[in-house]
């Protein structure tokens, strides 16, 4: 029942907003977990406004759709992008306040009435005045699957519990001394409020599971120096990314576990042999051990930079020269150590017939992530490169830092 414990945390969360009651957001996405708490937006009252300002201490919120913003004539020179490790998807927009029916517009009534008008449909644009006491973030329909943060987080809460505007009420939650509370002290929270707590990286799961999130678009043959592979294109619903599935014999009709690699994208090793990392070496290894078996198959995954991307990889790169190791320097620029995401692998591989796998990895997280999806991985085979002096560094710190299985390092 392990795996299934993240969707009963959804659904315990949306069964709270469904009836009213707060829930305890955790973005757990980041080095330092940090929360909001939420509440359906729809029927906010001035109880629920308080609580938000009392018990969370943040500034009080409301998450709308993006079309929403348009509908309330709110202009783009009025958002400000949200920065973040992958495409913006949330915006926030300058404060609002209703037009009719409040007074000062800082009560916990007269917030709770901006919230309703918000959310209503029926508001246009002349049921707001700006600035105001209540400030709106829009989000893009994709949520956490384009951007693993906590307003797409709060976003995709409202949605799983039926919100009919896909809205909600919140507020970060902030501890005695102002700073932003952690995990523990979000779960402490979540215990004095009777709230369900649920994270960021469960509301990733539970979609993954339950979404369409890829579409096979193309296949062709190709022809290689280790012998010749089906080539499927594989599409993400949400943001129109792209990965290649290589493969051979495909799936077998007996269920036997297939030998399979799962590897990002690494432009700088793969096509132009640095001798920085060990990919290269790796995708080499596994086309050539995969056509050597007859069956199997490596998906490439377009996730350069273990999910940072190709230019801040190449800062990272710098700030290597300059002493730094990969971890450090990731989390310099401010990342985590490994922003990868094996949810959409996963449900390529299970698209495409592998429900079990012989996984080709030196590394445990990817194992964790794959499995988590529920593609079952029956074995882990070492992949590992002989270390180069110029890569030496590089592996100990993913040995010692990462938790990768290397012996030669």
């Amino acid at each position: 029942m392990a795996e299934l414990t993240f969707e009963i945390s959804v659904l315990r969360a949306a069964a709270a907003l469904q009836a009213g009651r707060p829930v305890v957001l955790k973005d757990d996405t980041q080095v330092r977990a940090t929360g909001a708490l939420v509440l359906p937006a729809e029927a906010i009252t001035p109880e629920g406004i308080n609580l938000l300002a009392t018990d969370a201490r943040g500034i009080v919120s409301v998450v709308v759709p993006t079309a929403r913003v348009r509908q309330l004539g709110l202009s783009p020179q009025e958002e400000r992008v949200v920065a973040g490790p992958t495409a913006p998807s949330s915006f926030q927009v300058a404060s609002v306040e209703a037009r009719h029916g409040v007074s000062t517009g800082i009560s916990v009534a007269d917030r709770a009435l901006t919230v309703r008008v918000i959310v209503d449909a029926a508001s246009g644009p002349e049921a707001l005045v700006c600035p105001g006491h209540v400030f709106i973030h829009a989000v893009q329909p994709g949520g956490v699957l384009s951007r693993r943060g906590l307003v797409e987080g709060v976003f995709d809460l409202a949605r799983v519990s039926g919100s009919p505007s896909s809205s909600a009420a919140f507020s970060r939650v902030l501890n005695d001394d102002g700073d932003e509370s952690d995990g523990p002290e979000l779960h402490s929270l979540g215990v004095r409020l009777d709230a369900p707590v649920v994270s960021v990286t469960e509301l990733v799961r539970y979609r993954t599971m339950r979404e369409t999130l890829v579409n096979c678009t193309d296949r062709a043959t190709l022809p290689t120096r280790w012998g010749q592979f089906d080539v499927s294109v594989w599409e993400e619903t949400m943001t129109s990314n792209t990965h290649l599935l290589f493969s051979i014999g495909g799936p077998a009709a007996d269920k036997t576990a297939p030998l399979v690699r799962v590897h990002s994208q690494c432009l700088t090793g793969d096509a132009f042999h640095s001798h920085r990392c060990d990919c290269g070496y790796q995708l080499d290894w596994a086309m050539r051990t995969i056509a050597e078996a007859g069956k199997g198959a490596l998906l490439y995954l377009r996730q350069e930079g273990r999910g940072i991307g190709l230019a801040a990889k190449l800062r990272a790169y710098a700030l290597q020269d300059r002493g730094r190791d990969t971890v450090e320097a990731n989390l310099e620029l401010g990342y985590g150590d490994d922003e990868r995401d094996y949810g959409v692998g996963s449900r390529i591989l299970l698209e495409a017939g592998y429900h079990r796998v012989i996984l080709m990895t030196n590394n445990p997280r990817k194992v964790q992530g794959i499995s988590t999806f529920g593609v079952e991985v029956v074995e882990r085979r070492p992949a590992e490169i002989p270390a180069l002096a110029e890569n030496y560094r590089y592996l100990k710190s993913k040995k010692e830092k990462l938790g990768h299985l290397l012996d030669g390092v």
